[in-house]
């Protein structure tokens, strides 16, 4: 086992293709792990020292914690690529090395003096991580449905108020205008802006900024957007009312499962329930294409398990450096 510490975006570059075809070997990955994600996040938001850790077994990629070093809270602190915006994190690490790897970056840490704090959250709550954690503390779960049997049989066993109501709400919305679903594996521009500025209305309709602007985040999305686009796992589902976009959700299919990554609706028709009835259409596609999982990856907002949604626990790993 050899373990190299990259601190170099060009190195990071380099081992790309690598990486990529390791991270998708890897059972339990998603989109967030896969370094399309993090480099583009990298990009977008990284700062302090990069200091990811490769594990290689005869040369070939065994494992790979994608970390670097910033200054957060007085301390100096190592924090996994991604944190803020990413909801799964847990590092890719080859399951038949995992006791080695896990052995050498213990030794890695300890010998290492740059950091003060490891803060890695968005983690499987069974991550090896924890064996050597000063405390491992519960993160923000997320919901996630599981695609089993047909759509009519999912949507029979939905509550009786959630199937009223969206029959209502169709109803009264095409009473009023013409409503047209799409789904797109590309980077309509006109629909990306459209779920930035109605993702904007809908929060500061509450007084508050939302995740978009409270992040910074929308030069990400669009860059994102347009990366995973040409690699085919762009998936944005969109409702028209009277030909104006008035509900977006931008998701990302990977591993048979569509992630709904972000979600917007008009607030001027809130009362008209599209974004319920764009997830209807959302998750009935999804069954139809054979998707096995929509995930609505983090929060415990009630509508998703109106939806079905079943919790998926992750958990946050503290490592404080002993004196």
């Amino acid at each position: 086992m050899t373990v190299e510490v990259i601190n170099n975006f060009r190195r990071l570059i380099e081992i790309e293709p690598e990486w990529s075809t390791f991270a998708r070997a890897i059972d339990s990955s998603t989109i967030f792990q896969l370094p399309n994600w993090l480099l583009t996040w990298w990009r977008h938001f990284g700062n302090g020292q990069l200091h990811v850790v490769v594990f290689r077994d005869l040369d070939k990629v065994a494992g790979i914690v994608p970390c670097f070093l910033h200054d957060w809270n007085g301390k100096r602190q190592m924090t996994l690529i991604g944190s803020g915006i990413s909801d799964y994190l847990e590092p890719p690490i080859a399951k038949e090395h995992c006791s080695a790897i896990i052995n050498h970056l213990q030794a890695h840490l300890r010998a290492d003096r740059s950091w003060e704090i490891c803060d890695w959250q968005d983690l499987c709550v069974e991550t090896p991580l924890k064996k050597f954690a000063s405390s491992v503390v519960e993160d923000t779960d997320c919901y996630a449905v599981p695609l089993v049997g047909t759509f009519e049989e999912f949507w029979q066993a939905r509550s009786q108020n959630l199937r009223r109501n969206v029959r209502r709400y169709r109803q009264k919305a095409e009473s009023r205008g013409a409503l047209e679903f799409d789904v797109s594996a590309q980077p309509d521009a006109e629909v990306v802006q459209a779920l930035i500025q109605l993702h904007a209305a809908r929060w500061q309709k509450h007084g508050e900024p939302g995740m978009i602007e409270a992040n910074g985040t929308a030069a990400f999305i669009q860059d994102i957007a347009c990366k995973f686009a040409s690699s085919g796992m762009l998936r944005i589902f969109s409702l028209r009312f009277d030909t104006r976009v008035a509900a977006v959700i931008l998701g990302f299919e990977y591993a048979n499962t569509l992630f709904g990554y972000l979600s917007a609706f008009d607030p001027r028709y809130e009362e008209l329930g599209l974004g319920r009835l764009l997830i209807y259409d959302s998750l009935r596609y999804s069954f139809e294409r054979g998707y096995t999982k929509w995930d609505f990856l983090r929060g415990n907002e009630p509508y998703k398990q109106w939806w079905g949604a079943q919790r998926v626990a992750k958990c946050r790993v503290i490592i404080a450096r002993k004196a």
